[in-house]
């Protein structure tokens, strides 16, 4: 039995699925802002300063998309947790404190 009531174990749920389509509409604009994905890019001698704010919106939306790809993957390693009962656990097995999982529902570690 879940040391986390029913109730509980709900609102954390629907905080992370909240979460996940967030970061998805995140992920959909940054890659739009990218300018590789431009389909009218031109890969010309273009000025000095067009070259550098391209390759900041490129290097932006790489940082950007690699860490909303990591929450993301913390949000669907918790989702799936849910689904299997598993959810509030270290991998040794130890219970995570609800105030913890209130705080970051993505939470897969005590803090000492």
């Amino acid at each position: 039995m879940s040391h986390i009531p029913q109730d509980t174990l709900q609102q954390l749920k629907q905080k992370l699925l909240e979460s996940k389509a967030k970061l998805l509409e995140v992920r959909k604009d940054v890659d739009a802002e990218n300018p590789i994905h431009d389909e009218d890019r031109v890969d010309d001698n273009a000025s000095p300063d067009t070259d550098a704010r391209e390759e900041l919106q490129i290097f932006r939306s790489e940082v950007v998309g690699t860490e909303v790809g990591d929450m993301l993957a913390r949000i669907d390693a918790a989702l799936d947790q849910i689904e299997k009962g598993t959810y509030g656990h270290t991998e040794d097995g130890k219970e995570i404190p609800v105030e913890r999982l209130l705080a970051d529902p993505t939470a897969a570690t005590l803090v000492q």
